[in-house]
C-alpha cells in the first residue's frame, strides 16, 4: 500500500519545501518500533524537510519499498495540497500485514491521538 503523512502531520511542518525519497526504493524496511510516542527504529534513508523541520520518515509495515513517488522531487507541495492523494511518499509490499495491523491505529483511534495533542 501507499505511504505518506496525514494531514494534520503535512499541517504541523507547514509548507513542504523539499521530498527525497528516491534512495529508498527496492529497500527492505521493518514496521517502526514505538517507545511510548517516541519511534525507537531508525528512520529511513528519506527526506521531508519544510521551513519549520527536517521530517524522519518510518514505515508503518515491514516489507519491500516497491515505488517512490519520485515527482515530488519537483512537486513537494502535493504533500500539503493532497496528503491522500498525490502527495504520497512511497509504496511497500507488505510482507506481513496480518501480523502487524494491530499495531496500526485506524481512523477514529488516530483523531483520538491527535485531539490529544492539541
Amino acid at each position: 500500500g501507499k505511504v505518506g503523512l496525514s494531514a494534520f502531520a503535512a499541517e504541523q511542518l507547514g509548507e513542504i519545501s523539499f521530498v527525497d525519497v528516491d534512495p529508498i526504493e527496492g529497500e527492505e524496511v521493518e514496521q517502526v518500533q514505538m517507545d511510548g510516542d517516541e519511534p525507537a527504529s531508525d528512520p529511513l534513508d528519506a527526506t521531508v524537510e519544510s521551513s519549520k523541520a527536517v521530517g524522519d520518515i518510518y514505515s508503518p509495515v515491514s516489507g519491500t519499498i516497491s515505488e517512490t513517488n519520485t515527482d515530488l522531487l519537483d512537486y513537494p507541495e502535493k504533500v500539503n495540497e493532497d496528503p491522500y492523494g498525490e502527495g504520497w511518499l512511497f509504496a511497500v509490499e507488505a510482507s506481513d500485514f496480518d501480523g502487524e495491523k494491530g499495531n496500526l491505529l485506524d481512523a477514529a483511534a488516530y483523531k483520538e491521538y491527535i485531539a490529544g495533542l492539541e
